[in-house]
């Protein structure tokens, strides 16, 4: 298969874009930047007779182009799968899901419980004195919640220490000022990182497989994730969590992850080409992790067992071999559950990826509008329920308010003197 950045043939190549040209606005959209910042062009209120005929038009000529494009890709690109420069042996086109599998797939292995999915969920309520966060993961298949689980960490920032209270103050608010704004990740607060995105991740894998006792185990995501790998660069976290991805990718093996808005515009250009119930492989997980496996680094020293077989690894090497023994044997491609759906991204071990993507296919077509599992969706709504909403803000600011100091009123006129 082709390295991460080079596409199978009769693909665009996708290059980070730094500035955009007038030129390119006007081939792009037909008209020039200019007359769209000349707002005596734009129509006062909305006009839906002129609207809805130029949306037609539009939707026309692209529905068109695109099935000319969908019809070429199908013909030129689908072929050349298996044969591109170091593709999997599994590479190609699938066309042989049909109605009675999917049915089938339905009453023998989804239906029955015979697959269960987690999802998890962090809440935060952040102050000047403290941050709690609440991650929570729960874990259903088709006949219920089989369970949810949750932890809370307290970050204090604001701790009693003796000293000059300005000074305190001061750094505090450096501190927290390179913070990003609330409900905003920021890869520059390494705490916040580890606190949220890592541990919810991590426990998403671990009940996985540890809490789930289905034949089949469904995530959403990513099987490696970046925040997983990288662990907000804490060497403990980076090897636990290779640790439990290990176990659970190469040992379990029976497990499908369905990604949700995939950004690779590629396998995106390749699913639309797909027809309902159809999918492709196109490669294997290294590829797709290999742009920052290698630029990894992580501060402190290591305070867990660090061997793999034995043999003790540095964070960095853990993941390295990852890559290379486990990743490597995960394949990654797209597949299409509805003509009214756009196309997903899914990731299998190669032992039993046909199974796998009949289970992401089956589960896909419940949600025709989607094309998207819908145990995925039943599992953040459980997950959702239990601990989402304002339940943390609420609980927090009851206790807030039994601790803080009466609120004592003293009108202006009152301090006046007679």
């Amino acid at each position: 298969m082709p390295d991460a950045t080079t596409p199978p043939a009769g693909l665009p190549v996708s290059r980070p874009t730094h500035g955009t040209s007038s030129e390119a606005f006007r081939e792009s959209f037909g008209e020039p930047l200019t007359a769209v910042l000349d707002l005596h062009s734009w129509r006062p209120g909305i006009d839906l007779v002129q609207e809805y005929a130029r949306l037609e038009q539009e939707v026309a000529e692209a529905v068109e182009f695109e099935g000319e494009m969908q019809a070429e890709v199908r013909r030129v690109v689908f072929p050349q799968l298996a044969a591109a420069r170091g593709a999997p042996a599994e590479a190609g086109h699938y066309r042989d899901v049909t109605p009675a599998e999917v049915e089938l797939t339905h009453r023998g292995l989804l239906f029955n419980g015979g697959v269960q999915c987690a999802d998890g969920t962090c809440q935060t309520h952040d102050t000047l004195a403290l941050t709690v966060y609440r991650v929570g993961v729960s874990l259903v298949g088709y006949k219920g919640n089989q369970g949810s689980w949750a932890t809370q960490l307290f970050r204090k920032d604001l701790r009693e220490q003796h000293g000059d209270r300005t000074e305190q103050m001061l750094a505090l608010l450096e501190t927290r000022g390179r913070r990003a704004g609330l409900n905003q990740p920021d890869r520059r607060d390494g705490l916040s990182e580890l606190a949220q995105r890592a541990v919810m991740s991590y426990a998403e894998a671990r009940v996985l497989l540890d809490r789930a006792a289905a034949g089949w185990r469904l995530g959403h995501g990513s099987p490696a994730p970046y925040q997983l790998l990288a662990g907000a660069g804490n060497p403990d976290m980076a090897i636990e969590s290779v640790k439990v991805l290990r176990d659970l990718l190469a040992g379990y093996r029976r497990v499908v992850y369905v990604a949700s808005e995939p950004g690779d515009r590629n396998l995106l250009h390749l699913g639309q080409a797909l027809r309902p119930l159809e999918y492709l492989v196109v490669g294997t997980l290294d590829e797709r992790i290999a742009d920052f496996v290698d630029d990894l680094t992580f501060g402190g020293p290591v305070t867990v067992d660090d061997r793999w077989d034995g043999t003790r690894l540095t964070p960095a090497k853990w993941v390295m071999r990852f890559r290379d023994e486990v990743a490597a044997e995960i394949l990654y491609g797209v597949y299409r559950a509805s003509w009214f759906a756009p196309p997903q991204v899914f990731y299998a071990h190669r032992a039993h990826f046909e199974t796998a993507a009949r289970i992401a296919i089956a589960d896909s077509v419940l949600l025709p509008d989607r094309g998207f599992p819908l145990l995925i969706d039943l599992a953040d709504r459980a997950c959702t329920a239990v601990y989402g909403g304002g339940s943390l803000t609420e609980m927090t600011n009851a206790a807030y308010a039994k601790h803080a100091p009466p609120f004592r009123y003293q009108s202006e006129r009152a301090n006046r003197p007679v």
